[in-house]
């Protein structure tokens, strides 16, 4: 049972309703009754968080969800996958943990990881990220003007669903967050009123700490409006528990020269501060100070110590005043106006050629603001990977995730030559870090291998996996059919069995439907044993009836429910499932933050010529369809050629991107450095990759 958690304060409120004969107050509700409230929520039937939020302003639009159908989608609507490793690096320490490079949809992932029940991330993230700090794509598209200066309907709805698809995402972050936790959203102006008003309603406006304001681009002339130069962070805790190390810059030389203007007997720079306490908040004292008379803002006795340890500077007229030291100074505090971190430029050491790319000092002022050593960081949105690389050289944890294979690539090499990359407070200007990256994998979610799932008589188990996952449900090595002497019972959902009709059985995929006979034979077979709630995954077609009661036998009953799914998903998910393609072009490259839904392996053939200008692809094809059925052709189907100039046989360490746009026809590119053992990796629209393809001469 959970843990009531309620305050003095609380609990006298709670008696007073109840000698009253009254409700308690909603709030007080809640947590009087924590299971029943999470559970309640997780049916979309009551929600007390927002309830308890009401008078906080909130911004409505066509497609809002409440926050407990949200979050029962993670289990309830079929929308949780598992994790798959893909490929793996070192090895973890003694706690097992290993950071991870997350391939999928996020939303996916954020599901997974609240359900708290895939292994490779159970008891581990849920509840216990300190930070987390996320870089959407800014939705420009949503901005385009109708007539009279309205947005066009169509906009509109961009915009709604931009907003939507980024809360959707921040209320499952909120529950990964640990109660020390904070979290970042940085955003342009477009959005980030739009989303201050969101955050608002999900954290509560209390928590609400800072909007920064970064200026991430020189000055520059616009004719029409006042130049944009800046983006916007801001930041929420999750309680008043949240970290906050307050970090300095440095004092321009202009201020130091100016303010510490004095040199003492040993040569020491100091400014003078004031002693005197007149107007000072708690009064001051009043006392003579060698024939001065005045309120001081210290007592006599540590007048006393600042005279014996020569911390006194004394004015013409013999006003003593503290002395500050230059080499005592630790900066200026950081303030939320951050002038002093500039973008990635052309000519930055830490460049690695991948759009949206945000500088390393960026992120380690965030990370060294709001978390720990050891301290778990996550950024779902990971693009170049900045985010994982600077909380690996500040000795965090992280998890980070992409879509695209492109980032998951940068971020692999990214992590890889960490040691090669620049250290944070270094003694030694410019000093590499020099470490080797502490133990991560790339795990897929969501990915499975198409082929496999659709031969059902060989790949039963497969197919059992794939069900169980779209509706979230664990699948666990226990003998589920010995347990509950029944057939096709391959999981329990909350204690209850869990059948897989088994349509990799012929005569039950074209001759057998689910009635009330079929219903009754289960209970006999079980001898009256069943009682409660017992689950049956079907395809539509395959049942005739919708949930139903029936007695056991015994003078109880259970309750069948179905968990329903079109058979054609197995197909129609392989083609045209809900995810956009991957980007072409470097300008499309965040096209994929709204991606849904699973994605497939399907294998891509590839073969690479060496020429004298570079290399050539003289073979490419993918099984895959466009969204209107037909087979791709040509180069039509190829989303991004990845290369690695000296490819080792063992890691792909990608050098080099090059996108379908950027191909001509004839599948030649100029690039310099290909040799006998400089490998391609192809990625099709649907992010399916081929096998490193060493070049042929």
């Amino acid at each position: 049972m959970s843990k009531i958690n309620m305050t003095e304060e609380e609990l006298t409120k709670l008696l007073a309703a109840v000698n009253a004969g009254v409700e308690p107050a909603p709030e007080l509700a809640g947590k009087l009754f924590p299971t029943l409230m999470e559970k309640l929520g997780q049916e979309g039937k009551f929600d007390f968080e927002t309830l308890n939020r009401i008078k906080i302003p909130t911004i409505e639009y066509a497609g809002k969800r409440s926050e407990g159908v949200i979050l029962a989608s993670a289990a309830a609507l079929g929308q949780s996958a598992p994790l798959q490793v893909v490929r793996s690096f070192g090895e973890p320490g003694e706690d097992g943990w290993k950071n991870l490079i997350i391939q999928g949809d996020n939303l996916q992932f954020l599901k997974t990881a609240y359900l708290n029940q895939d292994p490779l991330v159970k008891d581990k993230v849920k509840g216990k990220v300190k930070l987390i700090y996320i870089d959407p794509p800014f939705a420009t598209k949503a901005d385009f003007q109708g007539g009279e200066g309205q947005k066009s309907y169509s906009d509109k709805v961009e915009s709604s669903e931009f907003i939507e698809n980024l809360r959707e995402r921040i209320i499952f972050l909120r529950e990964l967050l640990a109660d020390e936790g904070s979290i970042y959203l940085h955003l342009d102006t477009k959005k980030i009123h739009y989303m201050k008003v969101v955050m608002d309603e999900i954290f509560g406006d209390s928590n609400f700490q800072n909007q920064i304001i970064w200026k991430r681009t020189s000055a520059h002339a616009d004719s029409t409006t006042y130049a944009n130069v800046h983006d916007c962070i801001i930041c929420y805790y999750k309680s008043e528990k949240s970290t906050f190390n307050q970090q300095f810059t440095a004092y321009s030389q202009d201020h130091l020269d100016k303010r510490y203007k004095h040199l003492d007997s040993d040569g020491r720079k100091f400014a003078d501060g004031d002693l005197v306490g007149a107007g000072l908040k708690g009064g001051g004292y009043e006392y003579d100070w060698k024939g001065v008379t005045k309120i001081w803002r210290c007592p006599i006795q540590t007048m006393q110590r600042y005279e014996i340890e020569g911390k006194l500077y004394y004015t013409k007229s013999g006003v003593p005043r503290i002395k500050r030291y230059i080499d005592e100074v630790q900066g200026q505090p950081v303030m939320d106006v951050w002038l002093d971190i500039f973008p990635v430029n052309s000519q930055a050491a830490e460049r690695i050629n991948y759009p949206t790319q945000k500088p390393e000092q960026l992120l380690e002022r965030i990370i060294k603001v709001s978390s720990n050593p050891d301290d778990l960081v996550m950024d779902i949105f990971g693009g170049s990977g900045t985010t994982a690389a600077t909380a690996e050289k500040l000795g965090r944890r992280w998890i980070t995730c992409d879509f695209g294979k492109h980032s998951i690539y940068t971020m692999q090499k990214r992590i890889l030559r960490i040691a090669e990359s620049k250290a944070f407070d270094a003694v030694k200007k410019n000093a590499n870090y020099g470490q080797p990256p502490k133990a991560f994998a790339v795990a897929s979610v969501g990915a499975y291998d198409f082929s496999r799932i659709m031969n059902l008589r060989e790949n039963k188990c497969a197919y059992i996996s794939f069900v169980l996952a779209l509706f979230g449900i664990p699948k666990e090595e226990k003998d589920y059919v010995a347990k509950y002497k029944l057939d096709h019972i391959y999981a329990e959902r909350d204690g209850d069995p869990v059948e897989i009709f088994p349509v990799w059985d012929d005569q039950f995929l074209y001759n057998v439907r689910i009635d009330q006979e079929y219903l009754k034979d289960i209970i006999t077979q079980s001898r009256g044993r069943l009682k409660g709630t017992f689950y049956i995954a079907v395809p539509e077609s395959c049942t005739q009836v919708s949930d139903i009661k029936l007695p056991n036998g015994s003078g109880g009953e259970v309750h069948f429910r179905f968990l329903k799914f079109p058979y054609s998903i197995l197909e129609q998910a392989s083609r045209n499932f809900a995810i956009e393609d991957q980007p072409d072009t470097a300008a499309n490259i965040n096209n994929l933050v709204s991606s849904v839904g699973f994605y497939f392996n399907d294998k891509v053939a590839l073969k690479v010529a060496k020429t004298s200008k570079g290399l050539k692809i003289t073979k490419f094809s993918t099984p895959i369809l466009t969204r209107d059925g037909a087979a791709y052709t040509g180069l039509s189907g190829l989303s991004l050629l990845l290369v690695d100039i000296d490819y080792n046989r063992e890691v792909f360490d990608m050098e080099h991107a090059v996108y379908a746009k950027d191909i001509p026809e004839n599948g030649e590119i100029v690039l310099a450095g290909v040799t006998a053992i400089t490998a391609v990796i192809a990625i099709d629209k649907h992010g399916n990759e081929s096998k490193p393809t060493l070049i042929s001469e």
